[in-house]
């Protein structure tokens, strides 16, 4: 196993809830979605369709394997200990099915996280466990999601003859969230292009999509 500190969902979810923070498991699930936590896989397979399945022990989950897990509603199932299974294309050359077991999470990465959104120090699982005063433990100043969403950089909108636009900008001009947007250019829904590290969106699928023009 990793160097990584590991500790499973349920020590995970005490952690964050001993911040006094609500959706202690919606926000594990955002947290490693958006690579701000890292989390492990005791057995990760990946399948491949017409191909043969690799079995990675230890593995580092990808963010967007978290991506697919929230997309499909499967975090409860990831939190409790069961195999998660992630639907891919059946098409020769597509994304392929992954199946998970066994999540842990980095507990330093985790504490560093909540460390940067949380005024007060986290209490140790050990003393909430034996009875440490909840009360005692201060709040958050802001929740996680409002402290990323104050770190957003302006988008500028599509401008008309644009052919692609950025992820960002299909967020700003559809009103749906990266997970969605990322689901949609898994299915084809969304044209994206790979220009470098970048992903770009073809403007004419996000027209197609909204059924309107996206460009100001």
């Amino acid at each position: 196993m990793p160097a990584h500190q590991p500790i499973l969902p349920a020590q995970a979810v005490e952690l964050v809830k001993s911040r006094n923070l609500d959706r202690a498991e919606t926000l594990l699930a955002d947290f490693a979605a958006a690579g701000l936590i890292k989390t492990y896989a005791l057995v990760r397979e990946i399948r491949p369709a017409g191909g043969p399945t690799e079995i990675v022990r230890d593995a580092q989950i990808p963010t967007e394997d978290w991506e697919m897990i929230i997309a499909t509603e499967n975090i409860q199932i990831a939190l409790n200990g069961g195999t998660v299974r992630l639907q891919g294309s059946s098409l020769q050359g597509g994304i392929p099915s992954v199946l998970i077991t066994g999540i842990s999470f980095s507990e330093t990465a985790l504490v560093k996280v909540l460390d940067r959104y949380c005024a007060a120090s986290p209490a140790s699982i050990t003393k909430q466990a034996s009875g440490c005063n909840a009360q005692a433990t201060m709040k958050c100043t802001s929740s996680p999601a409002e402290s990323l969403e104050s770190q957003k950089e302006v988008v500028q909108p599509i401008r008309s003859g644009d052919l692609t636009a950025s992820v960002a900008q299909a967020e700003q001009a559809t009103g749906l969230g990266r997970t969605t947007i990322d689901k949609l250019m898994r299915d084809g829904t969304l044209v994206r292009k790979k220009v470098g590290r970048r992903t770009l969106i073809t403007v004419e699928s996000i027209e197609r999509l909204v059924g309107a023009k996206a460009a100001g």
